[in-house]
């Protein structure tokens, strides 16, 4: 057993593409709450390369991925709502490997409608929940702006925000405004075409995924009193108040909105979108960087570990 090994991704030092180095490594074991998990897939998110880079710390070497699906191989003690051999998803730290331990409160059955790379990509989902309903406060019948519709969170939070009952404007390209329509939204607009903010009202909620001058130029979009949430850039506390409103980051990935989002997932009313898919582990930094430098898409870029 001691010479059994298996296959990951590790960064030993931050830097570009290249630092993602294909590693025999000893295989993980369940502690207790967790489940040990063959991983099958694993969304390729933007914090995955900022990681690498080193724009946020992480002590050295380190797995890349915070998110995957796959088969449940063990369990630790006192995990009782899981199984071997069960199929699942959640937030796994560290998925850029064949097998990982993972907290088993945030390991959740995979639907069976959706396949192991749709739910390696649901991880948006959680993180446009927290930003929509925890941060956001929205409620039925408020306007919500959603900048990104089409991206890895902004579709997802579009199928959120129309399945509460929101009023839902969404920003895309001339590409994806078929589809972004087609998740619920009320209105896209063609960011393109003319600046977002000269194309639609004011919103009680803005959720910014873009930051930047996106998130620069969305205050003035946020009726008296209304919120500013964005996943990409911390807001200026001072011009928001100087426009009367709120404005907060949201990073959040509470466990109620793990919860929330795995009971619409079981439910069908939210899908998630697969952008493109990478094969075998060893295009890792090909992933990475089309997660990087792709442009405008549909959905997550998801990583097929094989």
């Amino acid at each position: 057993m001691r010479d059994i090994h298996i296959q990951a991704i590790r960064v030993h030092q931050y830097g570009g593409p290249g630092e993602l180095k294909l590693e025999e490594v000893p295989p993980p074991v369940a502690g207790p709450g967790q489940v040990l998990i063959n991983i099958t897939a694993t969304g390729v998110n933007p914090v995955d390369w900022k990681m690498r880079e080193g724009m946020l710390a992480r002590p050295l070497p380190f797995i890349p991925g915070v998110e995957a699906s796959g088969v449940v191989i063990a369990l630790g003690e006192g995990v009782t709502h899981l199984k071997v051999g069960q199929a699942v998803y959640g937030s796994v730290d560290g998925s850029y490997t064949a097998c990982a331990a993972a907290d088993a409160s945030r390991i959740f059955p995979k639907p069976a409608h959706l396949s192991f790379e749709q739910a390696a990509a649901a991880g948006g989902a959680k993180i446009a929940w927290s930003a929509l309903f925890e941060e956001g406060r929205l409620t039925k019948g408020q306007r919500v702006l959603i900048h990104a519709g089409a991206g890895g969170v902004g579709h997802l939070a579009v199928q959120l925000a129309y399945h509460a009952g929101a009023y839902v404007i969404a920003t895309a390209g001339e590409e994806n405004i078929d589809f972004v329509a087609s998740l619920g939204a009320d209105e896209v607009i063609d960011y393109k075409a003319a600046p977002f903010e000269t194309q639609t009202g004011q919103a009680d909620l803005i959720l910014d995924t873009v930051g930047g001058d996106t998130l620069e130029r969305s205050y003035q979009l946020v009726k008296s009193g209304g919120t500013l949430v964005s996943i990409a850039g911390k807001p200026d506390e001072a011009k928001a108040a100087a426009a009367g409103i709120r404005a907060v980051w949201s990073g959040a990935k509470s466990v109620r909105a793990m919860q929330e989002v795995a009971r619409l997932l079981d439910r069908g009313l939210i899908t998630p979108a697969v952008r493109k898919v990478f094969a075998p582990l060893s295009a890792a930094a090909a992933a990475q960087e089309y997660s990087r430098l792709g442009g405008p898409g549909r959905g997550k870029v998801v990583l097929l570990i094989e």
